[in-house]
């Protein structure tokens, strides 16, 4: 098979490499991923400015090119430029360092980078290491999305919906496919220099016993959910026919 593989916490990361090696093993593997750290770069794209690139020595089986821009720049760039003449059968964005569940899945480039893959018409997962320090876990979650491969491609999903994957932080106890739940922060910003603020916080517990990513996946499951590019709240939208004239 075919597979771009992106990230944003950048090409050398470490769950990249691991799951790039896991790949290599049975897979024409193309690696395009921001230069550097890009978490949190959400579903943004360059317009003002050129994208520069460079070619970087082989790991692996895998071609590398490193892009000073945003995940969803590198799977545009991939499916437009460098892989235009034969397209990737399937993007996969990851590993992720660290979780992305409920409210996560809104400011991350790991799972923008998948669903801009969908957005293109190529079939695409991220995946996340909920323990950025459980470094098997890296391994474990490449392990299991290469034996789930097959399950993911005959997987049926609409148009502009890719799959997203959290591995837990403990031996898994099974696979569970549910929602995003809604996971909030005690977000607060603090002064760490003159003219400088950083935001930091710990995630509340709002979600414990219910069937969602967050709290599964803090449960222990490996949890996969359906997410889209789609925005309409059809629901809403049928009401507010009723409620709204102008």
């Amino acid at each position: 098979m075919r597979i771009l593989v992106t990230n944003d916490d950048g090409i050398e990361s470490v769950g990249l490499r691991s799951l790039t090696e896991a790949l290599c093993e049975k897979h024409e593997v193309h690696v395009i991923a921001p230069v550097a750290q890009r978490s949190a770069a959400g579903h943004g794209i360059s317009v003002h400015s050129p994208l520069p690139y460079k070619e970087l020595a082989p790991h692996r089986c895998a071609c590398r090119i490193a892009v000073d821009g945003m995940p969803a720049d590198c799977v545009k760039l991939a499916v437009l430029y460098f892989m235009r003449d034969r397209l990737p059968d399937l993007v996969l964005s990851g590993i992720n360092e660290g979780s992305n569940v409920g409210s996560d899945v809104i400011y991350s480039g790991t799972v923008s980078a998948a669903l801009e893959g969908a957005y293109m018409g190529v079939r695409s997962v991220a995946i996340s290491n909920v323990d950025r320090t459980f470094l098997e876990g890296y391994a474990m979650a490449a392990d299991m999305l290469c034996r789930s491969l097959d399950a993911l491609m005959t997987a049926d999903l609409p148009d502009y919906t890719a799959l997203n994957i959290n591995y837990p932080s403990v031996p898994h106890r099974g696979v569970a496919v549910v929602p995003v739940g809604r996971n909030r922060y005690t977000d607060r910003f603090y002064e760490v220099g003159e003219g400088l603020l950083q935001i930091g916080g710990e995630p509340l517990d709002d979600e414990s016993g219910t069937d969602t990513d967050v709290s599964l996946v803090r449960r222990g499951f490996v949890t996969v959910s359906p997410v889209t590019l789609d925005m309409n709240d059809y629901k809403v939208l049928e009401k507010l026919k009723e409620d709204l004239t102008l």
